[in-house]
């Protein structure tokens, strides 16, 4: 807080405060001495420390190193927006404080510190508000008194800067002349809007004719705003003087007086009150009226939301009668439609067409401010603070009377991070409106500037002071969460927060947690969708999730989107989410509860469709692996494999999406997976089957030789018998098609006394063997591996299957009743697919066998 005076002598004018009291006090030496050297010497003495104080600043007492310990000067200035006080002091003012007195009255600044005990002084001040300003050099703080000019205190506001305090001060005379110059220029741009309303009412004089007394009496109901009284007098006029002089403003007041009676209830009313309007149109439809009645059914048409109608109306006024003061107001109109419609492009350009048409207008001017509003919405501020500078340099006489330029140019200013000036245009908005309705949220943005510049001390101040100054309002409630930040981050003492009593809560303000709480459930009781509301709750999920209450952070995220499933924080709620439920699963990951990740998981499904974190899929996916819910755990790894830059990429995350994508035959994707886990992990427990799974995918791409190389290296681990055996016939295929039949065959000898080891009945692995056999031309190992495999065979299909190929063993060592009665059985199964095929395979061999009977007669011939 700070005060905002004028405090000086004539404009201009320096004080050297220092060498004033040297001088007083050598006087004292020169008058009991009568001597000049004596008065000279003792002048250079005391003069002396006040030059060493702005260099090594020596002191009779232990000031803080740095800070202001003297005052050099004061300087005052007077302007027709008030008198600014300069102080400029011999180092750093690190804090001050203000206060007012009313008898007399009185301005009082107190600057703590050690001080050198100099004598106070009164200085007289030539100045509107301002009789003299006296300091006084005290113990442990430097006391500026401004004596204040009649009874009331001016508006004051001080800034510190460097080694100086300045103090602004406006009467409230200035602030009364500058509220009337504005209040005539609004009126001004308003009385616009009623000029036709004036000539609808206005009388030169009464003539005492029998019209004009039906006319004033319907005015005087009118301007009584007796709407009812009014309506009854013009039907009555118009019926009676059906084409007299007062015929036509009657028919447009008459729509008027309806229009004000169903104010309230315009939807309920509207093809009523519309209906007046075009009457008077359609009877009067040169009438100068006519513009604003149309204009009027445009603004009743955007009132019930229905736009298309609206603009058309606007469109008809602008277009039709483009040189009247309606078709201004109806461009103004339009803006405010497109801005309500989200097309801030179109209401843009509709205001760049208003400022080129109306140069050096009011409505120029009006136009270039909503424009600077738009382009703030648009996060142009750049190109608004331009806009905003314009109408400032253009109006620099009466800028006070647009004070929307000082509010926004403050907003501008604090998106692009420049806190000083943002500071200096809300002080300026809060000194033109210091009783107005937002300037809760001004002192709390100004507060805002101090805090972003780290400036704590001066933000909280200014915190305090609108919880103090505006109970149970919206900035009120912002600092209440400033401050609870500022606990949070360690930067306010808990003790201090709880000494300040807070009429917005009803109690002292407490620990984050509290005032959060507070703050959202006084909000929830009145407005549920009050912004604060939502950040209040959100706040207090982040609260339970730095506590590591998970459970409580879920709750109250989960209350957010249920009541909030629309809302501007979506983005910081995914983000809490996030944060919740992976620490949640970490938490249940470290103590190995697997079924709670996956639980958590069932149960907040849509919540984790929300979240992109890695880690809290990967936790699920490593939690379903322990389960052995092999499906489930692919499913999350692949979920995490885009969220996670390749040498982020985990081990286990790699070889499941590269197997999955193996299987879904997507090779090229499956290979980068693959190669990546095995420059990455070269020593992974999966290493041996990821280098079988790069076999396979060469072996499907026709690289056989590569994947007999993979194969040759996935052989190289310590494998159990059944895995070796199975890796040994992937690199026998890949030999057969390489023509390496010799090592074919060894390597699926191999393969045969290794499946021997199995832990497991495996059928597959002897029907795999049995088959490479049969290829390399061997089919009588091939036999016995086939039988073996159908002793353990459970599946009916495989069985078939199993029997073919044994019958085809059968075929190549010449066991023609055997094979014939394979098929025999096959055929006469209820399975038309597998007993069709028996069936072609006997009439194939009965066909072949009939032409070697054939074969043979001719050749007996």
């Amino acid at each position: 807080m700070g005060p905002d005076a004028n405090c000086g002598a004539k404009p201009g004018q320096v004080y050297l405060i220092g060498i004033v009291i040297a001088a007083k006090i050598c006087m004292r030496f020169y008058l009991k001495s009568r001597s000049i050297i004596t008065l000279l010497f003792s002048f250079f003495l005391l003069v002396l420390p006040y030059y060493l104080n702005a260099n090594t600043r020596p002191s009779t007492t232990v000031p803080n190193k740095g800070l202001m310990n003297g005052i050099i000067s004061i300087t005052t200035k007077d302007s027709k927006y008030g008198t600014t006080v300069s102080v400029l002091g011999n180092g750093k003012i690190s804090d001050y404080s203000t206060k007012t007195l009313d008898f007399p009255p009185r301005i009082v600044v107190d600057i703590p510190n050690a001080v050198d005990p100099f004598e106070s002084m009164t200085i007289p001040v030539k100045s509107p508000d301002l009789k003299s300003i006296r300091v006084g050099y005290h113990p442990k703080k430097i006391r500026l008194v401004l004596d204040i000019k009649g009874t009331d205190i001016p508006i004051f506001t001080t800034t510190p800067a460097d080694n100086g305090l300045t103090i602004f001060l406006r009467s409230q005379k200035l602030i009364d002349k500058e509220k009337d110059e504005s209040n005539q220029i609004h009126r001004r741009q308003t009385d616009k809007e009623f000029l036709a309303l004036e000539k609808l009412i206005k009388i030169e004089a009464d003539d005492g004719q029998d019209d004009t007394a039906f006319f004033l009496k319907a005015v005087d109901a009118y301007t009584a705003k007796n709407w009812s009284g009014a309506i009854e007098n013009l039907n009555h006029l118009i019926k009676t003087y059906p084409a007299g002089r007062y015929t036509e403003r009657a028919y447009f007041l008459l729509a008027k007086s309806y229009e004000e009676l169903y104010s309230r209830s315009i939807l309920a009313n509207f093809t009523r009150i519309k209906g007046h309007y075009e009457d008077a149109i359609n009877r009067f439809p040169t009438s100068i009226y006519v513009p604003g009645a149309l204009l009027t059914i445009g603004n009743l048409c955007l009132k019930i939301e229905n736009y298309y109608e609206a603009l058309a109306y606007y469109n008809l006024v602008a277009k039709k009668y483009e040189d009247s003061t309606e078709a201004v107001r109806a461009l103004m109109q339009k803006v405010k439609l497109f801005i309500l419609k989200k097309k801030r492009k179109e209401a843009l350009s509709i205001l760049e067409y208003v400022v080129s048409k109306y140069p050096g207008s009011p409505e120029e001017t009006e136009a270039k401010i909503e424009m600077s509003k738009l382009l703030y919405e648009m996060n142009s501020f750049r190109r608004s603070i331009s806009i905003l500078s314009d109408v400032r340099r253009i109006h620099s006489e009466t800028i006070y009377q647009y004070p929307e330029v000082f509010l926004y140019l403050g907003h501008n200013y604090y998106e692009l991070g420049d806190n000083i000036e943002a500071r200096e245009n809300l002080f300026r908005f809060y000194n033109s409106y210091p009783d107005g309705e937002m300037n809760h949220l001004i002192l709390t943005k100004i507060a805002d500037t101090y805090l972003s510049e780290g400036l704590i001390e001066d933000a909280v101040k200014f915190y305090e002071l609108v919880i103090e100054r505006h109970p149970e309002t919206e900035g009120a409630l912002i600092s209440l969460i400033r401050l609870a930040e500022q606990q949070e981050q360690g930067e306010l003492e808990i003790e201090r927060g709880i000494a300040l009593s807070v009429k917005v809560i009803g109690k002292d303000i407490g620990l984050p947690r509290e005032i959060y709480e507070d703050i959202m459930n006084n909000i929830l009781n009145k407005d549920e969708k009050n912004p604060l509301a939502q950040l209040a709750l959100l706040k207090l999920a982040i609260l339970y999730q730095k506590e590591k209450d998970y459970d409580k952070s879920l709750k109250a995220l989960k209350e957010f989107l249920k009541k909030y499933p629309v809302s501007k924080l979506r983005k910081q709620i995914r983000q809490a989410l996030n944060i919740t439920l992976e620490g949640m699963l970490k938490e249940d990951m470290k103590e190995k509860r697997y079924t709670n990740i996956i639980n958590v998981y069932q149960r907040e499904k849509d919540l984790f469709s929300m979240i992109n974190s890695p880690d809290a899929f990967l936790d699920i996916a490593r939690a379903s692996v322990n389960l052995n819910l092999k499906d489930l755990a692919t499913e999350m790894f692949i979920r995490a494999d885009p969220l996670l830059p390749d040498e982020e990429k985990p081990a286990d995350l790699l070889f499941y999406v590269g197997r999955d994508l193996f299987k879904k035959d997507k090779l090229k994707g499956a290979l980068s997976r693959l190669n990546l886990l095995i420059n990455s992990y070269p020593t992974d427990k999966n290493a041996s089957y990821v280098y079988q799974l790069k076999g396979r995918i060469l072996f499907k791409q026709e690289r056989y030789l590569t994947a007999v190389k993979m194969f040759s290296s996935a052989l190289r681990y310590h494998l159990k018998a059944c895995d070796r055996a199975r890796i040994l016939t992937d690199k026998v295929r890949a030999l057969i098609k390489c023509n390496f039949n010799e090592e074919a065959l060894k390597a699926t000898r191999e393969a045969d006394e290794l499946k021997r080891k199995c832990f497991i009945q495996y059928p597959h692995i002897y029907k795999e063997i049995g088959e490479l056999y049969l290829k390399l031309g061997y089919p009588k190992k091939a036999l016995s591996l086939f039988n073996k495999a159908l002793e353990i065979e459970k599946g009916k299909e495989n069985e078939i299957l199993l029997k073919l190929k044994i019958a085809q063993c059968y075929r190549l060592l010449n066991k023609r009743e055997d094979y014939l009665e394979l098929y025999n059985q096959i055929s006469g199964l209820n399975d038309p697919f597998w007993s069709n095929i028996a069936k072609e395979r006997i009439e194939e061999l009965n066909f072949n066998t009939e032409i070697r009977k054939r074969q043979g007669v001719e050749e007996r011939r």
